[in-house]
């Protein structure tokens, strides 16, 4: 082979590898999706009335710098901690809420964190239990916003009160503890999706559930995965979009990020279970350890 024709060779090895390395970052193609919003789009967006950014992270970190305009909501904000924490607050709390940070009804809204959609997919899970249609999470979150140019600032808005009416929750959304067991005892033939870090899984689990960590949603540059992708994912880990669902974690903050993406990806069969490892253990509720088995061998501990 000719030294022209090892160049040409070569290019087009270099040319294959970056297409497939870009292919592994990001293919997000979520342009007038229901449940998610891309960051370029949040700018030509928020020039409408009626449009509240709300940044989910904590206070500090919301002080240190947020999107110029964004409203400070963490979901803390929208939890109790009684019987077992991160349980969804009561209507009332919600409305009491929203009435303070200035969200009304009508309002288009749209929430970023910095923790791969985790706490602003459970602001946007709790505004949907409560009937707020117009609310999406923002695809790469802060670093997103940040790349496509838009102003940051440290300077806090003060919003103006307004009177926000909410929904009962929608129990179509929300798993209770009996439907949870049901599962677990095989009375129910809904499947239970597990999605914490295999170690937390290996420590313990709901009988019948199955790990799909809520990480493997993500590209590795933090942006959510297309719909595309997340539907082949789920269907090669055994689950039909005509499946029931019933997600959880610890609190059942990660599985609302899951919640979202199957929900866009075509699943309308998804609930989340919130009161989730926590409340199942307090419960008493029988667990399953699947710590990896030691395989013994000859070899000494030295």
């Amino acid at each position: 082979m000719n030294l022209l024709k090892k160049r040409s060779l070569a290019v087009v090895l270099v040319l294959a590898i970056t297409m497939i390395v870009a292919g592994c970052v990001s293919q997000t193609t979520y342009e007038g999706a229901s449940n998610i919003v891309e960051p370029k789009t949040v700018g030509e967006m928020m020039t409408g009335t009626s449009v509240i950014v709300v940044d989910a992270r904590d206070a500090e970190s919301y002080e240190r710098g947020h999107l110029d305009g964004s409203i400070n909501l963490p979901p803390s904000l929208l939890t109790i901690s009684e019987p077992v924490g991160g349980l969804v607050a009561s209507k009332e709390a919600f409305e009491s809420v929203m009435t303070k940070k200035g969200i009304s009804n009508d309002d288009t809204v749209m929430i970023y964190d910095d923790a791969g959609g985790v706490y602003a997919s459970r602001v946007w899970w709790v505004m949907k239990l409560y009937g707020h249609d117009d609310v999406r999470v923002i695809n790469q979150g802060a670093k997103g916003l940040e790349k496509t140019g838009l102003t940051m600032s440290a300077s806090i808005p003060t919003p103006e009160a307004v009177t926000y009416v909410a929904k009962d929750a929608d129990t179509t959304l929300l798993a209770s503890l009996d439907e949870v067991k049901a599962i677990a005892d095989g009375t129910s033939s809904a499947k239970l999706i597990d999605v914490r870090s295999r170690g937390e899984f290996d420590e313990g689990a709901i009988p019948s559930a199955k790990l799909y960590a809520h990480t493997e949603n993500l590209y590795s540059d933090g942006s959510f995965k297309s719909g595309r992708t997340i539907e082949l994912n789920y269907k090669d880990q055994g689950f039909e979009k005509s499946d029931e669902l019933v997600l959880y974690c610890k609190s059942s903050f990660r599985a609302t990020q899951t919640a979202a993406l199957l929900q866009e990806a075509g699943y309308t069969n998804v609930k989340v279970y919130d009161g989730a490892w926590l409340e199942w253990q307090s419960q008493g509720m029988p667990s399953e350890e699947k710590k990896p088995e030691v395989v013994p061998t000859d070899q000494d501990a030295s």
